[in-house]
């Protein structure tokens, strides 16, 4: 869990350093907020996830979709002239990357879940 964990609050970093960086170059996306709000979203599902001393299915849903957002949102970025395909290279890598490790996440935790050991406790 420490991670995606990890992962999540540098992809978050990284978000706000690329709205930044768009802001100064008097580009800015009109869905930045929207970005920004996923990127942060990831982290926090995951941190109260772990709060609740579990990977739940509610948190994993959550974090997944807002990965999920993230992507989509960062292509709009680059078939809109707001990012060069070079420069969203790494992000987009980086939020596939966490988004897989969140699919891995949420496959586990319903698993565990669907597991007759588990049902017999």
């Amino acid at each position: 869990m420490n991670q995606i964990l990890d992962k999540s609050f540098v992809f978050s970093i990284r978000t706000i350093e690329l709205i930044k960086y768009l802001d100064e170059e008097k580009n800015p996306f009109p869905l930045s907020e929207r970005l920004l709000a996923c990127a942060a979203g990831i982290g926090v599902s995951l941190r109260l996830a772990g709060m609740a001393g579990e990977e739940t299915h509610e948190h994993g849903i959550r974090a997944l979709s807002y990965a999920v957002e993230a992507e989509y949102l960062l292509e709009i970025m680059v078939k809109t002239g707001h990012l060069q395909e070079k420069q969203s290279k790494h992000m987009i890598s980086d939020c596939r990357i966490l988004k897989a490790m969140l699919e891995d996440l949420f496959r586990d935790s319903k698993t565990e879940k669907k597991s007759p050991v588990n049902q017999s406790m």
